[in-house]
């Protein structure tokens, strides 16, 4: 049992790094301020259900509801990993009992697989959404540097994101049983000033 008290840990652990790598693309190149960085999945959900009220147009469709799916799981993740036996042996340290802020818990083997695919459930989602999100922001950068370059003169070279554009496979999930990781980078971009193109080429 405690093999899946740990696995449900590290789903939630991907879970959480997902978030804050959403929470660092929207500080870093959105319009939102930075704020003191916040590490649980549940604060992480917390400070982006806030930046979604304030910016909703600037989120995906969808985003919201996942967020509410992420801050349940995570309350359900807390109450069984935190939970404390209430029949614990002395000798070998089991229990078959547990309870959560006097509230009992199932720790079950069923209750743990279910939640552990509930977040892994959620991560998937929540990488398909950090592409849709990647791509606004991608869009604001381009218009940020159509504006530069038209005031300027100057060709402008925006950062392109891909928030959760990598991924690992262990050698036992791929097809020639070795270890691979992918990186997903965007392209590059620039972006030239009016007239640039018919000066260039004569056009």
């Amino acid at each position: 049992m405690g093999g899946l008290v740990g696995e449900l840990a590290l789903s939630d652990a991907s879970l959480s790094a997902l978030l804050s790598d959403i929470r660092q693309a929207l500080t870093q190149y959105g319009p939102v301020a930075a704020s003191p960085e916040k590490s649980t999945t549940g604060s992480l959900t917390k400070e982006l259900l806030g930046i979604e009220k304030r910016y909703p147009a600037l989120l995906p469709i969808g985003f919201r509801p996942w967020l509410v799916q992420v801050q349940s799981v995570a309350e359900q993740r807390n109450a069984v990993v935190h939970a404390i036996g209430r029949d614990r042996c002395v000798d070998c340290g089991r229990s078959s009992t547990f309870e959560h802020k006097n509230k009992p818990i199932d720790r079950s083997e069923h209750r743990l697989r279910m939640l552990i695919s509930d977040v892994d459930a959620l991560l998937a989602q929540g990488i398909e959404l950090a592409g849709e999100l990647s791509d606004k922001l991608n869009e604001l950068l381009l218009d940020e540097a159509r504006r530069r370059a038209r005031a300027t003169g100057d060709p402008q070279f925006p950062p392109q994101i891909n928030i959760a554009g990598g991924w690992h496979r262990c050698g036992s999930c791929t097809s020639n049983g070795q270890a691979e990781t992918v990186i997903a980078a965007p392209p590059a971009t620039a972006v030239l000033p009016p007239g640039t193109v018919q000066r260039l080429f004569g056009a």
